[in-house]
């Protein structure tokens, strides 16, 4: 049987962070708008060739779109969780901006406070009045 219990975390995650973003991506600000060609769709290469490109095989999760700066934007999860950005020319396949946001550190593994012991006895017994 496999275990898709790191997909199913994966997939939170980017959804999470993709719902967090609004759509913006998270290294640009709107004055920092990632812009690769202005050369017309027929002369970029195809969805398929562009994920081979990215190597979209050795993710978990693979997010595909244009953007508005017409680049063709990944968004990707690793084995490891890390979400990975990517801004590619679509022509020419080169990475314009990549970013990398590593996996949230699980709550298990955060220090718990620890209790500094039994209260004091205060040395009466209450009498019940």
């Amino acid at each position: 049987m496999i275990n898709t219990t790191p997909l199913r975390a994966a997939t939170a995650w980017l959804v999470a962070l993709l719902a967090c973003w609004g759509g913006q991506a998270m290294a640009s600000t709107p004055t920092e708008k990632v812009v690769c060609t202005q050369l017309p769709h027929s002369q970029w290469m195809s969805e398929q060739q562009a994920r081979a490109a990215f190597d979209a095989p050795r993710y978990l999760l693979v997010r595909f779109k244009i953007s508005r700066g017409n680049c063709h934007e990944f968004y990707a999860v690793e084995k490891d969780g890390t979400v990975v950005e990517a801004y590619r020319h679509p022509v020419t396949g080169e990475t314009v901006r990549l970013t990398r946001v590593p996996p949230p550190t699980p709550a298990a593994s955060q220090p718990q406070p620890q209790p500094t012991g039994q209260p004091e006895a205060s040395g009466t017994l209450p009498t019940g009045r």
